[in-house]
């Protein structure tokens, strides 16, 4: 069988593109013809020979392949950014600031940055539920507002 060595070669390295690659191709090629063989008699060794080698080098192409998909499938199993657990202290923490930030600020201007920049109400109905004028709403928005930018400006954010 060590006859046909030279042309399994270079059949192997017309598949593979590569001489070492070809090289291991048919040892590995050799390596399964022996297990394989276990005292039985083949009758064409050369036609048995490329059949294994091409085998070899197509199950090796399906294993790169398998490797690359397999790659690329683990990225479509990772938790997006914001559900990842630093992620989500640091959101956290950043609300906690956020809080205490708006905790500091006067009652008057406090109540009226929240009922408008969380619960989303209109000037007017601040200005009736405070009972005060619209302006006077505008300005303690904006002062709450102006105060919360600076402070968190002052820690980086």
């Amino acid at each position: 069988m060590l006859k046909y060595y030279n042309e399994l070669l270079y059949f192997a390295q017309k598949l593979v593109g590569d001489k070492e690659k070809a090289k291991d191709v048919i040892q590995e090629t050799y390596t399964r013809v022996l297990h394989i063989q276990n005292g039985r008699e083949i009758n064409n060794e050369r036609a048995y020979l490329y059949k294994i080698a091409k085998n070899v080098v197509i199950n090796e192409a399906l294993e790169r392949q398998k490797l690359k998909t397999t790659e690329y499938e683990e990225y479509l199993h990772v938790s997006p950014i914001h559900e990842q657990p630093e992620e989500i202290l640091i959101q956290e923490d950043q609300e906690k600031i956020f809080m205490n930030i708006v905790n500091d600020l006067p009652q008057r201007a406090k109540e009226a940055f929240v009922l408008y920049t969380v619960d989303g109400y209109s000037r007017k109905e601040i200005a009736l539920m405070l009972d005060i004028t619209s302006n006077a709403v505008e300005k303690l928005i904006k002062r709450a507002t102006i105060k919360v930018e600076e402070e968190l400006a002052k820690r980086g954010f």
